[in-house]
């Protein structure tokens, strides 16, 4: 099987919903399509899904969450914030501990000992139930039951990260603590047995089954691009796609060999060079297509900026690849969304633009107002 790169980023944007948005009741599915959503920003969590979806609002994500409990909020793929549909979790989840003893030498190596973070799940896990917890209660509870460790600033993460948090992720891989509704703006935290449905999953079925998903919406692709995903070991990597192999199908893209599950092989893969897109900070598409040279042009302001990810950026599409930033303020009761195209727009693609800044407030629940201009090349985080 031969394609162009035009074709296999155009089968991806396909993949992500974006040429094409699915239907509203199709929230749960769309999400897994893309194997969950970043949510360390909430509202780019919200525009993520509500531009791949027709006539849904940052409310429909809510409640989903929240009243209806279809989406879960828990620590995904890479340690970092996700939305992933609740009947995927004990799956993520068990691939996520996967990376457990790389994950411990790494802590260990910034001064974390195995046995105390172990402490810190084991608390959690007799803090946390049906109730929520909010985190400054989570906090002294912690304090209280393993001393003060738990609630040292430790020169991880952005140079200034407690202890504790570097157990959450842990007591969420083993299924022990999720995310609760938010209250004042602060994080809660319950059980996930009580919050969610949870069961048993063997971390390497959980690791074939993340890597299907992620040759589904990004492929095709490579077992080098799945490990830096994932954050996986290469020998991890290796084992996964050994096991999965009678499954996968060889693709040539312009004599790049990589691979694709057989069962998508015969799907359409049109080129949609035309295509134009405003997709928020850390949107999954930008965060998970590769090879980032066909993503992110050399040589461009945003890649002298950021070599190797746009995703801390607002970013305009064109065909599938980087073509400018954008930006959104409220004013008012109105959303103000200004956008820099690094590339001439013709009145088609403006007209586009112009249509998804107006659903872009529709998701946040606000009136548009559009503009065309500079935008700071400034990173989120």
């Amino acid at each position: 099987m031969e394609l162009s790169w035009p074709q296999a980023i155009g089968r991806r944007l396909s993949r992500h919903h974006l040429l094409h948005p699915a239907a509203a009741g199709d929230l749960t599915r769309v999400t897994s399509d893309i194997c969950g959503v970043h949510a360390q920003v909430g509202a780019s969590a919200e525009l993520m899904l509500g531009l791949r979806l027709r006539d849904v609002t940052r409310q429909t994500i809510r409640d989903a969450l929240w009243e209806r409990r279809s989406l879960v909020k828990t620590v995904g793929v890479r340690g970092t914030l996700h939305l992933l549909p609740a009947d995927e979790v004990p799956l993520w989840m068990a691939a996520n501990r996967l990376r457990f003893p790389a994950e411990a030498a790494r802590l260990e190596r910034a001064g974390i000992k195995p046995a105390a973070l172990a402490e810190v799940v084991r608390a959690i896990a007799g803090i946390v139930g049906r109730d929520p917890i909010a985190r400054p209660d989570l906090e002294r509870e912690l304090e209280a039951r393993v001393g003060g460790w738990a609630v040292t600033t430790n020169q991880g993460w952005m140079g200034g990260y407690k202890n504790w948090p570097m157990a959450l992720g842990w007591a969420a891989a083993l299924g022990i603590v999720c995310y609760g509704p938010g209250h004042g703006g602060r994080s809660t935290f319950v059980r996930l047995a009580d919050w969610s449905a949870w069961r048993e999953v063997d971390p390497l079925d959980g690791g074939k089954f993340a890597l299907r998903r992620f040759l589904h919406a990004y492929g095709p692709s490579t077992p080098a691009e799945f490990s830096r995903w994932f954050a996986l070991a290469p020998s991890l990597t290796r084992q996964l796609f050994a096991a999965i192999s009678d499954e996968l199908a060889e693709v040539d893209i312009e004599g790049d060999r990589r691979w694709v599950l057989a069962s998508d092989a015969d799907a359409a893969a049109e080129a949609a060079a035309e295509a134009v897109h405003l997709l928020p900070h850390f949107d999954v598409f930008v965060v998970g297509s590769h090879p980032r040279g066909q993503l992110i042009e050399r040589g461009s302001a945003i890649h002298a900026l950021l070599p190797g990810t746009a995703a801390p950026l607002a970013v305009l599409l064109r065909g599938g690849r980087v073509a400018g930033v954008w930006e959104r303020r409220p004013k008012g009761k109105r959303l103000l969304v200004r956008v820099d195209a690094h590339q001439p727009l013709n009145r088609r693609q403006r007209s586009s633009i112009e249509a998804q800044a107006t659903r872009i407030a529709q998701i946040l629940e606000r009136e548009c107002e559009l503009e065309f201009g500079e935008v700071s090349l400034r990173p989120h985080l």
